[in-house]
């Protein structure tokens, strides 16, 4: 089994416990592997740790089964795997900042943590480390035409619309144009809250229509690493930053802030798989 297998399997495992008290070692057992490795391992897939995954699934059931049934407190504590009433509602306050009784009684509704649903990519080991796969080579500047926006990356809102923009212009340069890729350069703007630069577009070479319209820009030649993700970036940006800061801290890479981007992404639309360049030094 695969670092993804691993953890789909177990995520299976642990929904269908979340009755129990769960180990470390009793996960780790599955795979035949030790629990030191298994956490490396869950922790660089998901991004936290199986304690709090586990916890935050337990806490998230019980949440519902408060809403949901008539049981009183207690018993919903020791049906998650609670050792006692005050240690469940110890969790509870702290994860959702009210106590269980108060959640009922005021029919709060709080922010569950549904099953995870695990991004595919590869992985490797670097300094004791697991962390997301990646390459690296020099790219010659590449020219584009393309449309630019303004968003911030952490309003959902503000995401959906950069999509639905994105889409249509995949639909009239690409669908139904003769361009193959789409690239989308990207720039972290300082303020409160802080926001990004985003340009997307196409190649200027494979575009010899009317550029009314459509803005030029050029991404900038440099040595890049280089990641490889499925899907649309907009969807899963909080697995891969998530994934970029672990691969930082590991690697110790220096990024070239003299590249004047962030990173660039490209996007084959027809396999639905995207890369991510970060330039580096």
């Amino acid at each position: 089994m695969n670092y993804i297998e691993i953890v789909n399997d177990a995520i299976q495992y642990i929904e269908s416990n979340l009755h129990r008290r769960l180990s470390l070692e009793e996960l780790a057992s599955r795979y035949f592997i030790s629990p030191m490795y298994f956490y490396r391992i869950f922790r660089a897939v998901t991004n936290q740790t199986v304690k709090s995954y586990v916890l935050a699934r337990k806490l998230s059931a019980a949440a519902l089964a408060l809403k949901n049934t008539n049981l009183n407190v207690a018993d919903i504590a020791f049906r998650y795997g609670f050792n006692s009433h005050e240690q469940f509602t110890r969790d509870f306050l702290k994860k959702f900042h009210v106590t269980p009784s108060h959640c009922r009684k005021e029919n709060i509704s709080v922010s569950l943590m549904a099953e995870m649903d695990i991004v595919e990519r590869d992985f490797r080991n670097k300094n004791n480390e697991i962390v997301v796969d990646y390459s690296c080579r020099e790219i010659e500047e590449i020219k584009l035409l393309g449309r630019e926006v303004r968003f911030n990356p952490w309003n959902s809102c503000e995401l959906e619309e950069i999509l639905r923009k994105a889409l249509g212009f995949i639909e009239e340069y690409i669908d139904r144009g003769t361009a193959g890729l789409l690239y989308s350069t990207v720039q972290l703007e300082p303020g409160d809250p802080p926001r990004i630069y985003c340009f997307y577009g196409i190649t200027e070479e494979e575009y010899s229509g009317d550029r009314a319209g459509l803005v030029k820009r050029n991404i900038p030649r440099s040595r890049y690493a280089i990641f490889r993700y499925p899907g649309n970036m907009g969807l899963i940006f909080r697995t891969v930053e998530k994934d970029f800061y672990k691969w930082l801290n590991v690697t110790k890479f220096e990024i070239n802030k003299m590249a004047g981007i962030d990173y660039f992404t490209e996007d084959c639309v027809q396999t639905e798989v995207f890369n991510i360049y970060i330039p580096v030094l």
